[in-house]
């Protein structure tokens, strides 16, 4: 069984300031486990553990999927949280832009891999990149921090494909690979 999702990666110009925040915002015993910069990703479908045999089917069904939509101009601005209130789980930065053409592409690529035997996504989708995930209460000051930097405008970015990611738990942390990628344009 492998761990698979489908995601692209923000550009490095993009990555170098999305670690420059997480290192603004981390501090020692906060109760988040950062993500690393070469683990923030966008993420438009994700599997769970699947079968190694049914990995042409995925890359098959999702490459016509994509095929064609177009190129998908996003701005990578303001922070939150899922859920929101008062003990969240999930730190992120927001998209903006082409949010509806992306939302299009992930009910597309979540209609045509249900029809291979797939089950769809249960939650909502909001374009997110993860900067973090809680492990306990957050601390005042990482709260005061947010706040703080919660408008945010860390750049733009161009998506002309994703990737079919596999993902490795280790006590270090996930390691990606990608397995296939499928353009859109």
């Amino acid at each position: 069984m492998l761990r698979l999702f489908i995601a692209t990666d923000p550009p490095p110009e993009l990555m170098d300031e999305l670690k420059k925040l997480v290192d603004a915002l981390k501090a020692p015993h906060d109760g988040v486990k950062w993500a690393r910069p070469n683990g923030i990703h966008l993420t438009v479908k994700f599997f769970g553990n699947v079968q190694e045999s049914r990995i042409p089917t995925i890359i098959d069904v999702s490459r016509r999927a994509c095929s064609g939509i177009g190129e998908i101009r996003l701005t990578v601005k303001g922070i939150g949280t899922f859920p929101g209130g008062s003990r969240p789980r999930v730190l992120w930065v927001g998209l903006e832009g082409d949010i509806e053409r992306i939302a299009e592409l992930r009910d597309a690529l979540d209609d045509a891999l249900n029809g291979a035997g797939f089950p769809r996504e249960e939650r909502g989708f909001t374009a997110h990149l993860t900067l973090g995930r809680v492990k306990e209460r957050m601390p005042v000051e990482l709260v005061r921090k947010i706040e703080s930097v919660k408008d945010v405008t860390l750049g733009d970015m161009v998506v002309s494909g994703f990737h079919l990611f596999k993902s490795d738990l280790r006590p270090t942390g996930a390691v990606y690979t990608s397995l296939a990628y499928f353009s859109i344009i």
